[in-house]
């Protein structure tokens, strides 16, 4: 069995103990291990954690899973002949690239090396719409209420309304009003400043294969967020960066539900959020300036290379006021951002919080503080 049977046997092993591999995952692990082709076992096994097992409490299933493929694999039971059908049926969206070599024989220990052949995708990419579910009014109507205090939150730019300040510029009526105590003497100068009380934003949304549980989710965050502000852009992305604010501008939830399944081709591709967010830097970057808050939403699974992340960050970071990253695992406990794509992309992270913060004022209130005031300085969990 050559090693693409071999991950999508493992694959169809790790769905049977209900743990969610999909067709990305298959893909990453392919790609993963062309690259480790040369090296011994133990890194073979990783290679095949880091990809297609997410959840880290999951990681002891790997054993036991890597067994069973390889005794089925040996045997030549069924399990082989599913695998070669699947390698057959993949072809348009697979090529040969090398060979490597396939796991050793546990049950024997020995130390031997099987050359096989090893397929991983093209560079081209594959397009998939989805035929999306109706948005549930219910839920998007709990979530206006954390949208309203939100948008109070991220403020950054001034609004009509002045409060009294020491260092703010001179409010006169007030001045006047005082001096009718002391006979028209101008005794004291009152000081007033704007209220941050406007936002624009700009929204990215991680609609690949890793994010495939929460696509309901997303569908009424898309909605939510583009009512956070008068000036929002709207921006989907995985294996490459769609824009899709005026596919949002009506209020409709099923048009809206309709021009997503219609239009939005990128739905389970792979993941590329630093490539996705350098093409925003040198398409859109003159969209946005220092009075915007980029919004990420992400798991944070980058299948690109971190420096290229990095670089992206750093030339958000420096292009827009603050930066949100919403990951859905931040909304369980004892969480820790252990994938290179969020240990990259955290310094350069104004707030981290969960999914459930735009659609629970609890969560809201756990990420972003009691208070209504506009941020004045970044707030980060301690991992």
């Amino acid at each position: 069995m050559d090693a693409y049977r071999f991950v999508v046997e493992l694959a169809n092993l790790f769905r049977e103990r209900q743990l969610k591999v999909g067709v990305s995952e298959s893909l990453d692990a392919c790609e993963a291990l062309y690259h480790v082709r040369s090296y011994g076992l133990p890194e073979f096994k990783t290679a095949i954690k880091v990809t297609m097992i997410k959840d880290p409490s999951k990681f002891h299933l790997l054993e036991e899973v890597f067994q069973q493929a390889v005794e089925q694999a040996a045997s030549g039971e069924e399990g082989g002949e599913e695998g070669e059908r699947s390698g057959e049926g993949s072809e348009g969206s697979s090529q040969r690239l090398s060979a490597v070599r396939a796991a050793q024989d546990q049950n024997r220990g020995q130390q031997q090396d099987k050359a096989v052949d090893v397929f991983m995708y093209s560079p081209m990419e594959t397009l998939h719409k989805r035929v999306l579910k109706p948005i549930d009014p219910m839920r998007v109507k709990a979530g206006k209420r954390v949208i309203r205090r939100m948008r109070r939150r991220l403020a950054v730019l001034e609004g009509r309304r002045y409060r009294r300040s020491a260092k703010g510029e001179l409010d006169f009526p007030r001045t006047m009003r005082s001096a009718l105590g002391t006979a028209a003497e101008l005794m004291e100068l009152k000081r007033a400043s704007r209220i941050l009380s406007r936002l624009r934003v700009v929204a990215f949304f991680d609609i690949s294969g890793s994010m495939d549980t929460y696509t309901e989710w997303i569908v009424r965050a898309m909605y939510l967020v583009r009512r956070l502000s008068r000036r929002v852009e709207v921006f989907v992305f995985s294996t490459r960066l769609m824009r899709i604010t005026e596919l949002l501008e009506t209020t409709n939830l099923e048009e809206i539900r309709r021009r997503l399944s219609e239009r939005v081709d990128l739905w389970g591709s792979g993941t590329r959020i630093g490539s996705c967010l350098r093409t925003f830097l040198e398409r859109y970057g003159t969209l946005v300036d220092r009075s915007w808050v980029a919004i990420i939403v992400s798991d944070g699974w980058d299948t690109g290379e971190p420096e290229v992340l990095r670089e992206s960050m750093e030339g958000l970071r420096v292009r827009v006021g603050k930066i949100v990253w919403l990951n859905p695992h931040a909304d369980k406990p004892n969480f820790k951002p252990m994938t290179v794509g969020m240990l990259t992309a955290l310094p350069y992270v104004d707030v981290l919080a969960g999914t459930s913060t735009l659609e629970d004022m609890g969560s809201f209130v756990r990420f972003f503080g009691k208070s209504i005031k506009p941020l004045k300085s970044p707030i980060r969990p301690v991992f």
